[in-house]
């Protein structure tokens, strides 16, 4: 009995001892918003945040996952961003989302300053070869000739102090990645409660996999909590956007079981808050399944949001009591079905497509839209690929008729498989109006090595990436850059304007490609000559001819069968009556 009582009395030490050398938080978020056009968007966040002090160690984590921890410790990063999306965010009909991300894999870093650009280049390729087997991606692809270092449209997220150098930032897009379970999988691992509990559990692949839009995201950061940046807060952020059409379901009514598949078996138990946000602005005639246990009216940018907030935390304490229970929210629309509901635009949207005819030059054209009352200053951000060559003289941005100067241009040449072209282009476009801006390209051949194996299919360029800063709120649900968790952004006026970025559609261009059947024929007919000529050859070149005698040949077991059956029709030829009178004859007897 002694030995039970010190064993737990050691364990509880224990625990009590790893929680106070520990000073990290976790907090598991979802958000829940009804889209016009009967689409339902959800967005997952996995907040960590861990002060470190003066001799804490990053190689010894608690609820930071340790492979993250480690690329901050062996890379000498101070910001880290990346992200998995499949399908295309329609920003004209659905507003903005909580994070924005450009399809295929994007990702960009920032380093510690120092001189030494060579050792940077270094520590971008390591990183991202850790990152690809970490997360079962092709990032081992990324090398200096699709890497570019933008100025104006990416800003680190960490704390800058007066006095010391800028991080260096390094930036790649693929967007041909394709996302599938085995990059959710691992991105799960990386959770405190993995898989197995808490939000995280709702991430049914099925589910997920077969939505119009999801994205699965790592954003890290390092912030300091003086100059001298001796004690930090070291944040993980891992996110998820989904958009699922609920015509799929049968109905305008939803429900997390029936979003997801599956219902939520409570929190996640290291988490410190588990809270479900429900978005409910502007929603007559609907009707929640529970009753909230708070009702959240946000004011920001002169948008109004009213949000309904579910603790699961204290629907495990209160409604569960100790029991095995399904979390569960529904939502039923009672409205009338032929009803159709037109949303206002959001205060910005963008399209991009390629024009041009023939195989021998084109054009890349983005349509900006302005639905705002008043002007807005932007930066278009163009990231090409060194095989789609640009003409800088022959860009242009127009409004309608009329000419408009870039306040500012900041463009890098390209160097055949070395380095992409980068352009970042500052312009104020007009309010209520649509912008045009085109740039002209030309058509290449590449060697027959640099096709991919489906040359037909055609090269893919990236999405370009628009940043501004909107005066108004609508349609906004981004959190603030100083903020951690979404409860954050509740009433987070900002005077200085709202931080937004959105990313057009990634192009899909079909360069001139070679006849690969030839090399197939070519090789098909050689390999026949050599496989035919193989033969006799060598017969002939190892081989000695040498004369033998006669000798008796003995009989096949062939030309035996042939001979008795011969045999047999030569007798019935010479005594072809012998049986027919032996028949006839009399009886002598």
């Amino acid at each position: 009995m002694w030995k039970f009582v010190v064993w737990n009395v050691l364990t509880i030490a224990f625990f009590q001892g790893c929680s106070a050398e520990f000073s990290d938080i976790f907090d598991e978020e979802l958000f829940v918003k009804p889209l016009p056009d009967k689409f339902v968007y959800s967005y997952f966040q996995f907040t960590t945040r861990w002060e470190l002090g003066k001799n804490d160690s990053l190689l010894h984590t608690n609820l930071v996952p340790r492979p993250l921890a480690e690329l901050f410790y062996h890379f000498g990063i101070q910001e880290l961003h990346l992200s998995f999306t499949y399908g295309l965010w329609r920003y004209e009909s659905w507003g903005y989302p909580v994070t924005d991300a450009g399809p295929g894999a994007e990702v960009w870093a920032w380093f510690e300053p120092t001189s030494d650009q060579a050792s940077i280049d270094h520590r971008w390729k390591m990183l991202c070869g850790t990152l690809s087997g970490l997360f079962c991606a092709s990032l081992s692809f990324i090398d200096p000739s699709n890497t570019y270092e933008p100025v104006y449209s990416l800003r680190p997220q960490t704390h800058h102090f007066p006095g010391q150098a800028e991080p260096i930032l390094r930036y790649a897009a693929l967007p041909r990645e394709i996302v599938c379970t085995e990059n959710l999988t691992p991105w799960a691992k990386l959770l405190p409660c993995r898989s197995r509990e808490g939000l995280v559990s709702l991430l049914v692949p099925d589910s997920i996999y077969s939505s119009n839009y999801h994205s699965l995201g790592v954003h890290m950061r390092k912030l300091c909590a003086n100059s001298a940046c001796s004690e930090f807060q070291l944040e993980v952020k891992q996110t998820v956007n989904v958009v699922q059409d609920l015509r799929l379901f049968g109905g305008p009514n939803w429900s997390l079981r029936k979003l997801f598949g599956q219902g939520m078996e409570g929190s996640c138990a290291l988490a410190a808050t588990s809270n479900v946000y429900i978005d409910v602005t502007d929603n007559n005639g609907i009707d929640v399944s529970q009753k909230p246990d708070e009702t959240i009216l946000s004011v920001r940018g002169g948008a109004r949001t009213e949000l309904q907030r579910f603790d699961v935390k204290q629907f495990e304490a209160v409604m569960a009591k100790g029991r095995r229970a399904m979390f569960n929210v529904a939502v039923m629309d009672k409205r009338d079905p032929n009803v159709i509901i037109v949303a206002g635009p959001p205060p910005i949207f963008a399209k991009r497509f390629i024009l041009g005819v023939g195989q021998e030059r084109g054009k890349i054209v983005t349509h900006i839209t302005n639905a705002h009352w008043g002007a807005l200053d932007l930066i278009v951000f163009e990231n090409i690929p060194w095989f789609v060559p640009i003409y800088l003289h022959t860009l242009t941005i127009r409004h309608g008729s009329t000419r408009i100067e870039p306040a500012f241009l900041h463009y890098t040449p390209g160097v055949q498989r070395e380095r992409p072209y980068g352009l970042e282009v500052a312009f104020r476009i007009p309010a209520r109006a649509t912008v045009e801006l085109s740039i002209d390209f030309d058509y290449i051949f590449l060697k027959w090595q640099e096709y991919p194996p489906d040359a037909n299919h055609g090269h893919y360029i990236p999405s370009s990436i628009i940043s501004l800063l909107l005066s108004s709120a609508r349609n906004y649900t981004s959190i603030p850059r100083e903020a951690a968790l979404f409860r954050d952004s509740f009433n987070a006026t900002q005077v200085a304007g709202y931080f937004l970025q959105i990313r057009t559609e990634s192009l899909l261009l079909t360069l001139p490609t070679p006849d690969f059947s030839m090399p197939y024929n070519v090789i098909c007919l050689a390999c026949t000559v050599v496989a035919l000529a193989f033969g006799p050859i060598h017969n002939i070149s190892t081989k000695r001819i040498v004369a033998k005698g006669k000798e008796a040949s003995k009989t096949s077991l062939g030309e035996k069968v042939k001979q008795f059956f011969k045999g047999k029709s030569k007798q019935t030829k010479e005594n072809p009556t012998a049986s027919t009178e032996d028949l006839n004859a009399p009886d002598t007897e």
